[in-house]
């Protein structure tokens, strides 16, 4: 009920030949898309989120109405579905046995091999190219693993313990939830909001 997700700006009738995609709509993402001819750009993050008070040149909506230039952005339906943001997190980091968390929007897999928590923070760092991973928790033997990518913990941070996880994986983590996955027991890695969700780009690429 809180997201903004769909065709956001443009109308369904409006023929396009070229397409971008990109993880933000920003305005540098704009003027790329102008430049290279596209007619619409595909996001995850939606370029209108709360109501507009305001339409200021040099921003992201101006632009893309100034270039006529649609925006589709999926956003919580893209993390969820299949084949999704957090599909596409699971398979980069190499998870075996990938399935939905139940009753939310992550997935949750195998590594194959048991990791410490300093190891598997590690691990995270190189598959994602993440300039630094923050983790609460020690973690021994870390074989099972459950992922919601962004913004996630409050999301799936508990059905995953609830399905036997031993590490949960997101992209940003606040400090009493840190404290929460201490308590648990259970070690959470902050990886990025970006790197968590930007594997889903080269995904949509692909399928268009």
């Amino acid at each position: 009920a809180f997201d903004n997700a769909g065709l956001l700006l443009g109308e369904r009738r409006t023929e396009v030949k070229k397409a971008g995609v990109c993880l933000d709509i920003t305005p540098e993402a704009v003027e790329l898309a102008a430049q290279e001819g596209c007619g619409l750009i595909v996001s995850h993050h939606p370029v209108i989120f709360h109501p507009l008070r305001s339409l200021r040149p040099g921003t992201a909506p101006y632009l893309l109405a100034k270039y006529g230039i649609g925006a589709i952005c999926a956003h919580t339906n893209l993390d969820k579905a299949e084949g999704g943001v957090n599909s596409a997190l699971a398979e980069c980091l190499g998870l075996q046995n990938i399935r939905p968390i139940p009753s939310g929007m992550g997935r949750m897999g195998e590594t194959g091999h048991g990791f410490n928590a300093r190891e598997f923070a590690s691990y995270l760092k190189e598959r994602l190219g993440s300039g630094a991973v923050a983790f609460a928790g020690k973690g021994e033997g870390i074989g099972t693993v459950a992922l919601c990518g962004g913004a996630g913990f409050s999301e799936d941070y508990d059905a995953a313990l609830a399905a036997g996880a031993d590490a949960f994986v997101t992209g940003e983590v606040k400090h009493h939830e840190y404290l929460y996955a201490q308590e648990c027991g259970v070690p959470v890695f902050a990886a990025g909001h970006f790197h968590t969700e930007n594997v889903v780009a080269p995904v949509l690429e692909k399928r268009l």
